[in-house]
C-alpha cells in the first residue's frame, strides 16, 4: 500500500526541450562580468587576493586527517534508494561496504584532503527541473534539483560537520540566524516574533512594531563566488579545506537531465552547489555580513529580556524589525547597501511592510518605505516561515490555511487510493503520519493561544478536520456525533497532540543556549506566566498530573499525557451520557479503542451499515423523530413496520420487530452454534452482540445489513 502511495506518475514537464533548460540555468549561474562589478565588489576581490596570499595557509584548523570514526558515522547515516551521480556509485554500495573497501575510501578521502583538489567526477551534477508554483511554461517558476556523486557527498558531509563545529565554537554566525543549525527549528523564530508582538504591541497602550518581510530573489542561486571565498577566509577558515571549497566552486559543472535526454556540461559560476552538504553553512557564512551590518546599525531595535532584536534570519528568510518607522527605513537602507555590495536582489512582489498593532488599519499613506527607490507594499498578513501571521499578531488565518492545506492533502491521497480497499487502521496511520503534521505545523506556538478545554476544542478548525476524517472513513453523515466517531476509532482529540508538542517545545526552549533568541523569548514570557500561553499550558498540565516544572531539562511527558487522556475519558463519559442520541452506543459498554469489527468485518457495505446503526446514523423512528421537520415526542416514535406499538429503537429493530422475524430466527439459530446460551442472555447482552461487539461481528453485520435492506426496500 505504501509503495502504491509513494509511486506517483511523474508529471510531464511543460517544457521538454533540454536546450531551453540549459540556456536558462546557464544564464542563471553565469558569473558577473568584470565590467559589471561595482567599486565595492572590486575592493572585495582585491581583499580576497590579499587574504589568500597572507593568511590562507596560516589558518588551517580543520586540515587534520579524516578518521575512521568520522567515516563510519556518515556511512551509517546515509539513506538508501537515493539517486546516484555520474560515477554510478549508489548509497547501498557504500552503506554495506566491506572493511577493506571502507579503508580504501578513507585513504581516498585523506588524499583528497591533503591535495586540496576536489575530484572532477565529484564536481559534475545532473539537474532536473521541478515545478514550484505559477505558470508551468515559465522556467523561473522551477527550481533545479541536482544529483551529485554519493561518494563526494559523504566527503562533503564530513567537512561540513567540522565546519559546523568550528562556526559554533567561534560564534561566527549571528544568534539571529538559525537556519540550517542543529537543534533549531522554524518555530523558534515564530515563537520569538510572537513574543515580541505580545510584549511591544499587546502589553503597551499604543504599541507598534514596524516590520519588513524580505524575500530575496533566488538567493541560493545568486551567491557571488569571489564574495563567498572572501567571507570564508574572513570567518577563520583556510588551509586545505579552503582550497577544496574553492576548487569545487571554480570547477563545478552541471548538465540538464530530463528523462533520457542530457545536455553537455556547463559551468556553475554563481550560487551554492545544489544538493551539497556544505551549501547551507556556506550560505550562512555569506549572508552573515548582512547580520553584522544590521547589528552595528544605530537604528533602535526591540528589547527582548536583556537583548535587542533588529531582525530575524532563517537562512534567506529575513524580517527587519523596529519600534519606529525611521528605524525600519534605516535597516532597509542597510539591506540595500548589502545587496549592492554582495550581488543579491530583492523580490519586490513578495517583500512586504507590516505594522503590528492592536487594531490594524491602513498605514500606507502615512508610512512609506522604499528600497532601491521602489515603494514597498503594505500588507495586513504575511506567510512567515510557512505560517500566516496577521498585523494584530493572531494566527486565525494561519489555522484556517493549515486546515485547508491538510484537507487538500487528505482528499488527494483519498483520490489516489480510492480503488484500493485500505484497512481503517492503515487510514488512521496515514492521517497521523501525513495529514496531521501539515495541520499541526507551528501548533507549539498557536495551539496554546486557544482556550483548550475539550468542549471548546471540538469547535476548532483543526478538530473539525479530524472529525471530518473520522466520519469519512466510517462512512457516516456529517451530523453524526463527533465524540462517538472518535470513540469508535479509539482516537483522542487532536488537542492531545498539541499538548504533547507544546511540552516538548517548552523543554526545547529551556535547553536552548542561554544566548539564543528563543531562550530569551521564553525568559521574557515567564516574567509573567499568566500572560504566557505556552508556560501557562505547561503549568496547568503538570499541576493536573501532580508533576513539577522545577527540572527545566526533564518533565514526565508520558505521565502528563496519560493524565490528560484520563481527564478526557471522564469528560467523554459525562458528555456522552448527556446525549440521548447515544443511548444505544452507551449500552455497548466498550473500551475506548478501535472497534474490533472495523477490521474483522471484511465486507465494506455490511461494515458501513453496522457502523451507522451503532452510531445512530439511521432512519429508525427514534432518530427521524428528532429532526426539526418531523419531530415527535419519544413515546410517539413508534415502529411503522409492526403492530406492537413499540418505539422503534435499535433494540426493537434488531430483537423484537416482527418484520424481520425470518432473518432473526435464522441468525439466532446460527448464533447458538457459537454461543450456546445466546437465548438466555438478557436483551442488552444480545444487543451488544448484534451490534458487532465480540467475535460474532461478521455474522452480526450480515444480519443488520439484511434487516436494513429489507426495511429500506419497503
Amino acid at each position: 500500500m505504501w509503495n502504491n502511495l509513494s509511486t506517483t506518475k511523474p508529471q510531464e514537464l511543460a517544457i521538454q526541450d533540454v536546450g531551453i533548460w540549459k540556456t536558462y540555468f546557464d544564464n542563471l549561474y553565469k558569473n558577473i562580468p568584470q565590467k559589471d562589478l561595482n567599486q565595492n565588489q572590486l575592493e572585495i576581490k582585491e581583499k580576497l587576493n590579499i587574504l589568500e596570499s597572507v593568511i590562507k595557509n596560516n589558518q588551517n584548523p580543520l586540515d587534520y586527517p579524516i578518521t575512521q570514526q568520522e567515516l563510519n558515522e556518515k556511512l551509517k547515516s546515509i539513506k538508501s534508494k537515493k539517486a546516484c551521480g555520474v560515477d554510478n556509485i549508489r548509497n547501498e554500495m557504500l552503506k554495506n561496504s566491506t572493511p577493506e573497501l571502507q579503508n580504501a575510501v578513507l585513504k581516498l578521502f585523506n588524499m583528497v584532503l591533503t591535495s586540496g583538489c576536489f575530484p572532477d567526477v565529484w564536481n559534475q551534477g545532473l539537474i532536473s527541473p521541478i515545478h514550484k508554483s505559477g505558470d508551468k511554461s515559465d522556467p523561473n517558476n522551477y527550481r533545479g534539483i541536482c544529483v551529485n556523486s554519493n561518494l563526494g557527498k559523504i566527503f562533503c558531509s564530513i567537512l561540513n560537520s567540522r565546519i559546523q563545529t568550528f562556526l559554533q565554537e567561534k560564534n561566527v554566525i549571528s544568534k539571529c540566524q538559525i537556519g540550517f543549525l542543529p537543534n533549531h527549528r522554524t518555530t523558534d523564530h515564530i515563537y520569538t516574533l510572537h513574543t515580541l508582538i505580545n510584549k511591544h504591541v499587546h502589553q503597551k497602550k499604543e504599541g507598534k512594531i514596524f516590520a519588513c518581510f524580505i524575500d530575496f530573489k533566488k538567493a541560493f542561486d545568486s551567491i557571488w563566488h569571489e564574495g563567498l571565498f572572501y567571507k570564508i577566509l574572513q570567518s577563520g577558515l583556510g588551509g586545505k579545506v579552503y582550497d577544496l571549497i574553492k576548487c569545487m566552486y571554480t570547477e563545478n559543472k552541471c548538465a540538464i537531465k530530463i528523462k533520457n535526454q542530457r545536455t553537455e556540461f556547463f559551468s556553475q559560476c554563481r550560487g551554492v552547489r545544489q544538493g551539497c552538504n556544505l551549501s547551507p553553512n556556506l550560505f550562512n557564512i555569506y549572508i552573515n555580513e548582512l547580520a553584522d551590518m544590521l547589528d552595528q546599525s544605530p537604528a533602535p531595535g526591540l528589547t527582548l529580556f536583556d537583548t535587542e532584536v533588529k531582525y530575524l534570519l532563517y537562512a534567506d528568510d529575513l524580517v527587519l524589525l523596529s519600534p519606529t518607522k525611521e528605524g525600519l527605513q534605516q535597516n532597509i537602507n542597510i539591506l540595500e547597501q548589502y545587496c549592492h555590495n554582495w550581488a543579491l536582489a530583492v523580490n519586490f512582489q513578495k517583500t512586504k511592510i507590516m505594522i503590528f498593532q492592536k487594531k490594524p488599519r491602513c498605514q500606507k499613506h502615512k508610512c512609506k518605505f522604499t528600497l532601491n527607490n521602489t515603494l514597498i507594499e503594505h500588507t495586513k498578513n504575511y506567510t512567515y516561515l510557512g505560517l500566516t501571521i496577521s498585523a494584530s499578531g493572531n494566527f486565525n488565518m494561519a489555522v484556517k490555511a493549515l486546515k485547508e492545506k491538510a484537507r487538500r492533502a487528505m482528499y488527494a491521497i483519498k483520490m489516489k487510493l480510492f480503488k484500493i480497499n485500505i484497512p481503517i487502521r492503515i487510514w488512521t496511520k496515514i492521517f497521523d503520519s501525513v495529514i496531521l503534521p501539515i495541520a499541526l505545523y507551528g501548533s507549539e506556538v498557536w495551539g496554546p493561544l486557544n482556550k483548550l478545554d475539550f468542549k471548546m476544542w471540538d469547535k476548532h478548525p483543526i478538530e473539525a478536520l479530524h472529525a471530518e476524517f473520522c466520519r469519512k472513513i466510517l462512512q457516516v453523515q456529517r451530523n453524526t456525533p463527533t465524540n462517538a466517531c472518535r470513540a469508535e476509532l479509539g482516537r483522542f482529540p487532536v488537542i492531545m497532540k498539541i499538548q504533547k508538542r507544546s511540552l516538548k517545545f517548552w523543554l526545547h526552549l529551556n535547553s536552548s543556549p542561554n544566548s539564543s533568541l528563543q531562550f530569551k523569548a521564553l525568559q521574557a514570557q515567564e516574567l509573567s506566566p499568566e500572560t504566557s500561553p505556552l508556560s501557562q499550558m505547561v503549568l496547568d498540565l503538570t499541576n493536573q498530573a501532580d508533576a513539577s516544572t522545577a527540572s527545566k531539562e526533564r518533565i514526565p511527558i508520558s505521565k502528563i499525557m496519560n493524565q490528560s487522556k484520563e481527564s478526557y475519558l471522564q469528560y467523554w463519559k459525562n458528555e456522552t451520557k448527556s446525549q440521548s442520541r447515544l443511548n444505544c452506543y452507551l449500552t455497548l459498554n466498550r473500551e475506548y479503542e478501535l472497534a474490533d469489527y472495523l477490521y474483522s468485518v471484511r465486507d465494506t457495505k455490511q461494515r458501513q451499515i453496522l457502523t451507522k446503526y451503532r452510531l445512530s446514523d439511521h432512519r429508525l423512528a427514534i432518530e427521524t423523530g428528532r429532526h426539526k421537520k418531523t419531530w415527535l415526542p419519544k413515546e410517539e416514535r413508534v415502529c411503522g413496520h409492526c403492530m406492537t406499538g413499540e418505539v422503534e429503537t435499535e433494540m426493537h429493530f434488531l430483537l423484537y420487530c416482527d418484520k424481520y422475524s425470518s432473518q432473526r430466527d435464522s441468525l439466532f439459530t446460527e448464533m447458538t452454534t457459537y454461543i450456546p446460551n445466546f437465548y438466555k442472555l438478557n436483551p442488552e447482552e444480545k444487543l451488544r452482540i448484534l451490534m458487532g461487539e465480540g467475535a460474532m461481528a461478521p455474522l452480526a453485520a450480515k444480519y443488520v445489513f439484511s434487516c436494513h435492506s429489507l426495511r429500506d426496500t419497503e
